[in-house]
């Protein structure tokens, strides 16, 4: 399995993370990943979803077990809020909601998805196929915000989308100024 460069892009992700908030700190304050988890803490979240996370999410959560205000004004969960608590279930009721309402054609059964990033205050949310199709990082994330915004074929190049979504915030914010 090819090994992601967690380093890296959480250290890219800050980066861009600490500009936004020194461009505009009353609306954007500093946030940071957690520490990673340990396999304690995985194993735990594992038992509580009823199966094993994704290899690539896995690794991501070593490295950072979540972070708060990571992107899009959304938080990106750690072990603690895998399978319980408020986020999970805003989350978890978005999706049914979407899945209820929107156009569901080519997109997985609804009980393959849970949620990895959850907006506490908007309707976004991002969630990592169980099934479906794999590079060698993972599986599928997909973004959903009222309708299917996007979707990455791992993990990884999710987070990529992720930096770049902070990229066009940043560049949002200082043309606002």
């Amino acid at each position: 399995m090819t090994r992601t460069r967690w380093d890296v892009l959480l250290g890219e992700m800050g980066i861009v993370a600490t500009q936004i908030s020194q461009a505009a700190p009353g609306v954007y304050p500093l946030s940071a990943p957690r520490l990673g988890a340990d396999e304690e803490s995985i194993k735990k979240a594992e038992e509580r979803l009823g199966h094993p996370l994704d290899d690539g999410f896995r690794e991501l959560l070593h490295h950072a077990d979540g972070w708060p205000g990571a992107f899009l004004d959304g938080d990106v969960l750690g072990t603690r809020g895998l399978g319980m608590g408020p986020l999970w279930e805003r989350g978890n009721a978005a999706l049914d909601q979407f899945y209820e309402y929107g156009l569901v054609d080519g997109l997985p059964a609804r009980d393959q998805l849970y949620p990895i990033f959850v907006a506490p205050h908007q309707q976004d949310v991002m969630a990592l196929r169980l099934d479906g199709p794999m590079t060698e990082v993972g599986h599928e994330v997909l973004w959903f915000a009222n309708e299917l915004v996007d979707r990455w074929p791992d993990v990884s190049q999710w987070w990529f989308g992720g930096i770049e979504i902070a990229r066009q915030t940043l560049d949002y914010v200082l043309q606002s100024r």
